[in-house]
């Protein structure tokens, strides 16, 4: 019936065709050829084989229309025209497809179901899958001769779904249905399994001669040069590999659609699968296997530049893995970068989620996670033996990063962005960044800030925690401190030095605990603002458009919900605005935009005192820190001291960014007043003794330096710093 209808409509496009006015390009009207198509599509349509005795005479006049189709080509409108002998010639196709089933009786068609009948081997054919892989394997062209098998695969349905068919029970038989078709769909994919594997194999050879065996044309070659770049062997062996690589591709897109049960197989799609499932396969092996690191503190900058290593040799694997999608897209008609940055983007998010699942109360389970698909899942590695306290390959790298940039034995320097060893040799910087995004793309470097975010969180919670139950308990020590320096404009009276001796001397047991997080907090953030500035780099020299366009759509979603605050009186936004700007948060996450220092994390109430602690804690850790002009920095005067200037001053920013901005302002009041009572204090001493003019002490000095630091990371104005301390001395100090 398919193949009547089909030939049928040939022949009245031909017809309509010789009308003249329906193409593209001017045809002469022809009555007669009109008639005739027509009175042709009148005679196909009237072919049947509805009745046994008609099956001769049927047969007969399907021979008959074919002898006329091809008669009719002899007339000189018709043989002129290679578009019209084209269609006639797949009209005469349909028509013998017809004579060889008009033919065919039922006790054929009994006997060829009897003979095609899969239900008698639905455990064996499982046992079967190799030698068939093996086949394909040896032979590309024999995945054509799947489509057969599978056809033959449907008849599995017959048998368990007989008497529910009789019963006429549709809810039933659609769940048996549904059951077994996904069996099949199953052992379908399974068979496939060797064309993506054997695809991505012939790939990374592909690869591996374009990228390290050619060389690169140059614009212009000399005569006597080119032998040289002709390079025949090397060429010979990619057309070879690219004419295997399409004789499997073909075999796979030459097959039919197929429906089993109420599931339609497209084989397209099938190899889609199976490729997405052999790169995630690939990538999470070399990210896996690269990403392991052996460190020793003893030995930083031999650690340092294995690492350098692997992170290269995983940026040219995964080079490798964008090229050979790229390299095949164009074969099989599928968008293959896209296919590189979904899988890699889902990669990243499903070991993000695992791993920061130490983080969180409420656990996010494999068979939960959003990133896992059936036909693609992404495998699980056990933890390694070197750092059996992260979950994958992303706990790894951050792991490494905090180790390399350990406040404990490296110096960060701002105006270098990047971490130094005392002699001055940079362990960590932007090189290490940029080769680090090379590695694992911009969605591994976002997802480091992700997991360098819940760090931060859980030691401010930690923090927070350790604030209520031990700092909580020296309250009134802390409110008998404020006391004594109330108000902060004033110098304290009496002996202002020996009070400040006395309350860092008292509240020498909580200064450790502070010490630890804001080290922690700090050097994360420092590693946040490194990532965000990779992240903005590449985005401004790569998609400057999508970030002009992000940043305008973000300042107008902004303003259309403060306006919509203020009219409305109500500041709960809708859920689709929210999902909204979830979503634009997202993107702009990933281009860098945002500064890390200002992020909030926590919403907490109000810590009485803590302005009081931090102010304390500078002044007793001042002593310990020296000022290096090269870098620029407070860096430790003893190497015993487990401190670093900029770990802790970004580290104390960030704590004081989670309440209100009057916490700020009174740790920097404190902190004036300190400064202004040293200088009271070495002025009274100097003029008793009859010494020259009074100067800052080291301890001011180093806390005038943190307290301008600290100004200049929290984007604080310097105004706000002028009001507690006298804008001369900080210009005097910056002399020297």
């Amino acid at each position: 019936d398919t193949c009547r209808t089909n030939a049928a409509a040939r022949m009245m496009e031909l017809s309509r065709y010789f009308e003249g006015d329906r193409t593209l390009r001017s045809v002469e009207r022809n009555e007669g050829l009109m008639k005739w198509f027509a009175s042709m599509a009148v005679e196909i349509e009237s072919l049947s084989c509805e009745n046994e005795e008609h099956f001769t005479v049927t047969g007969r006049r399907i021979q008959l229309c074919i002898q006329a189709l091809k008669e009719i080509e002899e007339f000189d409108a018709v043989d002129r025209d290679m578009q019209v002998k084209a269609v006639l010639k797949e009209a005469r196709a349909l028509l013998l497809q017809m004579v060889r089933a008009v033919s065919i009786k039922d006790d054929v068609v009994v006997i060829v179901h009897s003979i095609s009948d899969m239900t008698y081997a639905t455990d064996a054919i499982c046992h079967l899958i190799p030698v068939i892989q093996r086949r394909i394997r040896k032979d590309p062209s024999n995945v054509a001769l799947l489509q057969g098998l599978f056809i033959k695969l449907k008849s599995v349905l017959d048998t368990p779904t007989a008497r529910l068919r009789q019963i006429k029970s549709q809810s039933a038989l659609n769940k048996v249905t549904d059951y077994y078709a996904k069996v099949i769909v199953s052992f379908i994919r399974t068979v496939l399994e060797i064309v993506p594997v054997s695809v991505f194999a012939i790939l990374m050879e592909i690869v591996d001669i374009k990228e390290r065996r050619l060389k690169q044309l140059p614009v212009k070659v000399e005569i006597d040069n080119l032998l040289e770049y002709a390079q025949l062997d090397e060429r010979h062996k990619l057309a070879m590999l690219t004419q295997e690589l399409s004789i499997f591709t073909e075999g796979i897109l030459a097959m039919e659609k197929t429906a089993i049960g109420r599931d339609v197989i497209n084989p397209r799609n099938i190899l889609e699968d199976g490729l997405r499932k052999e790169l995630v396969r690939q990538c999470c092996a070399a990210l896996h296997h690269n990403l392991q690191f052996q460190f020793n503190i003893d030995a930083l900058p031999q650690h340092q530049a294995a690492c350098i290593r692997s992170l290269s040799t995983l940026a040219g694997r995964m080079d490798g893995f964008r090229s050979a999608i790229e390299y095949i897209q164009d074969f099989i008609d599928i968008p293959g970068l896209m296919m590189w940055g979904e899988e890699v983007a889902r990669i990243i998010g499903y070991n993000v989620e695992q791993e920061a699942n130490k983080y969180l109360l409420k656990k996010v389970f494999d068979f939960e996670s959003k990133y896992q698909t059936a036909a693609a899942p992404i495998p699980n590695y056990p933890r390694t033996e070197s750092d059996p306290l992260c979950v994958n390959f992303m706990g790894r790298t951050v792991s490494t990063l905090l180790k390399m940039t350990d406040a404990q034995t490296t110096i960060f320097s701002r105006e270098c962005s990047g971490w130094f060893l005392a002699d001055g040799q940079e362990v960590c910087g932007f090189r290490t960044i940029s080769l680090l995004r090379r590695a694992i793309g911009v969605c591994g470097l976002s997802g480091i800030d992700k997991l360098l975010s819940f760090r931060i969180m859980h030691e401010l919670h930690r923090f927070v925690k350790f604030f209520k139950t031990t700092v909580k308990k020296q309250g009134v020590l802390l409110e008998q401190i404020r006391d004594g320096l109330f108000p902060e404009w004033r110098i304290p009276a009496n002996d202002s030095i020996g009070f400040y001796a006395s309350a860092t001397k008292k509240t020498e047991m909580l200064m450790m605990p502070v010490m630890t997080c804001l080290r922690r907090v700090g050097q994360a953030q420092l590693l946040r603002k490194m990532i965000h500035n990779e992240l903005q780099t590449c985005t401004r020299i790569d998609a400057s458009k999508l970030q002009h366009t992000l940043s305008t759509l973000n300042e107008a979603i902004m303003s259309n919900a403060m306006v919509s605050c203020r009219t409305t009186n109500d500041n709960v936004l809708s859920e689709k605005s929210i999902n909204g700007i979830q979503e634009v948060r997202d993107l702009i996450d990933t281009m860098g935009e945002g500064d890390p220092i200002s992020t909030a994390f926590l919403q907490i109430d109000p810590l009485e005192g803590l302005p009081v602690l931090l102010a304390l804690f500078v002044i007793s850790y001042m002593p310990k820190f020296k000022y290096d002009s090269d870098f620029g920095a407070l860096v430790r005067s003893n190497e015993g001291y487990p401190i670093d200037g900029w770990p802790v001053v970004v580290g104390m920013a960030t704590l004081l960014k989670q309440f209100h901005p009057s916490y700020t302002d009174s740790v920097l009041a404190y902190l004036g007043q300190y400064v202004r009572s040293s200088i009271y204090s070495s002025s009274s001493r100097k003029q008793s003794k009859k010494e020259d003019a009074p100067h800052l002490s080291e301890t001011a000095t180093h806390t005038l330096i943190f307290a301008c630091h600290l100004c200049s990371i929290s984007k604080v104005p310097r105004s706000v710093l002028y009001e507690k301390i006298p804008q001369y001395l900080i210009e005097i100090c910056a002399q020297h």
